[in-house]
């Protein structure tokens, strides 16, 4: 009601004064009508202005606002990111950590000394045992025959101790364990700063762990696998091609069962960075197809067939020589490789097996009136050094070309049509000094004796091949100096008998097989003894080990002991000789470089002599049960053997022939017992021995020829490892001949 009557006053008074304004204008009512119309209307419009232009107002007011918020908000962020870069540079964000421990804060350093201490002794000292089955893991009588495989490690042939392997205990140090250093720090330090400020960002709110696992040493890691392969698996063999005769043939190969190497490397480091302090697993293999088909085989076979028969021809001065298809067979060497979409066959020459047969058919050996070959050692470096007068022939060259005319691109065997197939051997003036590899390729100097022997890498023998690694790397590059040096084993390894550097194993004394300083030592010097022997150079002073050894070849080992039993060769040549040793986990080499001799060495192998049977001993164990024993020594009876090596110039002349003799003592055997055991039905009689084998003299002729069958596998198989180059020419190669 109120405002009813606020409204009709206002009314009244705008009636009134619309009135007044009428009669002071002298207007009438219409046109007084129509002037309150318009001053109405404009009224109206003034109202309309001010309106928009509060609301314009509160537009732009609002609108700077929220402009300058987010102005305020962006130069926050970039002060933060600011302050977040220089107060984090070159250091770890906050939120990282590496196998769940927090790295917040720190630098590359920071960040590697706290791995280094975390995992450094796990690295070095942590060990793991893997058992070939879950039967061998849970056997109650495991520990006895383990222990009687540490106690025969090195005394049985290399194979009987592969066959009888139950578990294999390694250790990170073996494996050379490491932990990725480099690659993890790259990791966390690009934490939060790759992928811009969205992945820093995120970094605040979602943790970021880098994991990583322990990596191997590929050959050891090789090694270990290979081991295990040979107990619980099968061999794969891939289809090939094998030459016989100057004849290639394509074999068929056949699937395997093998480890798995990225699953046993993963279980390793499992294992290892676990918080078990005797970690342990079962060996696990699975299914290995052959890597190439018996269509690759064939087809490289017929490759190969035609090179074969390529009609090569060698010149050097006023002599050639045209190799059949069995010479160039002889050289030729079959390999798998890795391909883009597999496997593949690839072929190549063994660049010293056709060196030797050029310096033998073309006698081209190095005029020794004119060139004396010397060796000189600076520090780790072989240096050859020559009078600098005088003509050589140039073989390396000469072989280089037999690759490529024959297996590089557009080569024989794949339909090429060589312009020439004649080979000329050039000569030129001899150099004053130059490399062993030089001069090797060079044909100034070649690999005139060679040979390799194998030991077991099984738990027990660590000592022992820590002996032999040491042996080798004492008497390497060692000369024996022309015109009778002689070399000598003691005299160059030194006292042999020193703990540290050389640990105690198991060695020969006095007919038994006891623990000693050096023990292994023996190996080296029956590697050595073998080289020399096969390059036809004068043996001064050799001897036998008193026990028979099935690993080494007939009647050809050399046993050392400082400083009384020695190892003595002489070198007649006008030319130094060069000894060089080399090694892997489970085999030693030993190879002789000189001048090319063309020497050519035979043997001949006299009957087994029989000796004094072997008896059996026992040593009680009071730490093992009643009834509990192991065998720690096999028995063998004596024997006794002559070979006789003849030695031929290039031209078929004999040139010394030499009788060696070695007598084996019996070797009686040695069971451990617990106390209280019947040991009635563990000791040997001749008559039991007897009827086991009528001709123990077969099983050691058995035993050497398996022994031989690997060295000549060993061989191919490490040439079939290496690598040629893309002109089909082999590599360097520690395949022996």
């Amino acid at each position: 009601m109120a405002k009813d009557r606020q409204t009709y006053r206002k009314t009244a008074a705008k009636n009134a004064s619309l009135e007044r304004s009428r009669k002071q204008n002298n207007e009438t009512p219409k046109a007084s009508e129509q002037r309150g119309a318009a001053m109405q209307s404009r009224a109206k419009a003034a109202a309309d202005v001010t309106s928009n232009a509060v609301d314009s107002f509160k537009i732009r007011f609002f609108s700077s606002r929220a402009a300058m918020v987010v102005a305020i908000v962006i130069v926050l962020l970039v002060a933060v990111g600011l302050f977040d870069s220089v107060a984090n540079n070159g250091k770890a964000f906050g939120n990282v950590t590496v196998n769940g421990q927090s790295v917040a804060g720190m630098d590359e350093g920071q960040i590697k000394s706290l791995l280094v201490e975390e995992y450094a002794q796990i690295i070095t000292q942590k060990s793991v045992r893997i058992y070939a089955s879950e039967e061998a893991r849970d056997d109650e009588n495991a520990e006895l025959a383990r222990q009687e495989s540490i106690a025969q490690a090195e005394q049985i042939a290399v194979e009987d101790v592969k066959s009888g392997t139950t578990s294999w205990l390694t250790s990170s140090a073996e494996l050379g364990a490491y932990v990725p250093y480099e690659h993890v720090i790259k990791e966390v330090m690009e934490a939060g700063r790759e992928g811009g400020p969205l992945a820093r960002l995120s970094l605040f709110f979602v943790p970021v762990d880098i994991t990583f696992s322990l990596e191997f040493n590929e050959q050891a890691l090789e090694a270990l696998a290979s081991s295990i392969d040979e107990t619980i698996g099968d061999a794969r063999y891939d289809s090939t091609v094998t030459i016989d005769e100057g004849v290639a043939n394509a074999v068929k190969g056949h699937d395997g069962e093998m480890v798995n190497r990225e699953w046993l490397s993963g279980k390793l480091a499992e294992a290892l960075l676990s918080s078990e302090e005797e970690p342990s697993f079962v060996a696990e293999v699975e299914e290995a197809p052959s890597r190439t088909t018996y269509e690759q085989a064939q087809k490289m076979s017929a490759s190969i067939n035609q090179a074969l028969n390529a009609g090569l021809t060698f010149v050097y001065q006023a002599k050639s020589w045209m190799p059949d298809a069995k010479d160039i067979g002889s050289w030729t060497r079959v390999k798998v490789a890795q391909a883009d979409d597999g496997y593949e066959l690839k072929v190549g020459i063994d660049n010293d097996a056709a060196a030797s047969d050029l310096v033998k058919h073309l006698d081209t050996t190095v005029d020794s009136n004119n060139v004396i070959v010397d060796f000189e050692v600076n520090g780790e470096d072989i240096v050859v050094k020559t009078s600098g007068s005088g003509i050589i022939p140039e073989i390396g060259p000469a072989v280089a070309q037999i690759g490529q005319m024959l297996y590089g691109a557009g080569g024989l065997a794949w339909g090429g049509d060589a312009s020439s197939t004649t080979i000329q051997v050039n000569e030129s003036n001899a150099p004053e000094q130059l490399s062993v590899e030089q001069a090797n390729d060079l044909g100034l100097i070649m690999v005139i004796g060679e040979y390799t022997t194998e030991y077991s890498n099984a738990e027990g023998t660590e000592n022992r091949n820590h002996n032999i690694h040491l042996a080798a790397d004492l008497i390497n590059n060692s000369i024996a100096e022309s015109n009778g040096g002689r070399w000598s084993f003691n005299e160059h390894s030194g006292d042999t008998n020193q703990d540290p550097p050389f640990a105690s194993a198991g060695s020969i004394v006095n007919g038994e097989y006891v623990d000693s300083i050096g023990g292994g030592i023996c190996q080296v010097a029956t590697t050595v003894f073998n080289a020399v022997y096969e390059a036809g150079l004068d043996i001064v002073e050799r001897r036998n080990h008193s026990l028979y050894i099935a690993s080494y070849p007939t009647g050809r080992d050399a046993a050392v002991s400082y400083p009384e039993m020695d190892l003595i060769w002489s070198n007649p040549l006008s030319s130094d000789v060069l000894l060089q040793m080399s090694y892997t986990d489970t085999t030693v080499t030993a190879k002789l470089y000189g001048v090319p001799t063309g020497y050519k060495v035979s043997t001949e192998t006299g009957q087994w002599e029989e000796g004094e049977s072997y008896k059996t001993e026992f040593e009680t164990d009071d730490d093992l049960g009643e009834g509990s024993y192991y065998q720690k020594t096999v028995g063998s009876d004596g024997s006794q053997i002559a070979i006789t090596r003849t030695v031929t110039d290039i031209n078929g002349n004999i040139i010394k022939q030499d009788a060696f003799t070695s007598i084996y003592t019996p070797k009686n055997e040695v069971y451990v017992v617990g106390p209280g055991t019947d040991t009635s039905k563990l000791i040997h009689t001749p008559d039991s021995q007897s009827s086991e084998s009528d001709s123990w003299e077969d099983d050691y002729e058995s035993d050497y020829e398996a022994q031989n069958s690997y060295y000549e596998e060993s061989a191919d198989q490490q040439y079939y490892d290496e690598g040629y180059d893309t002109d089909g020419e082999a590599v360097d190669t520690e395949a022996g001949y």
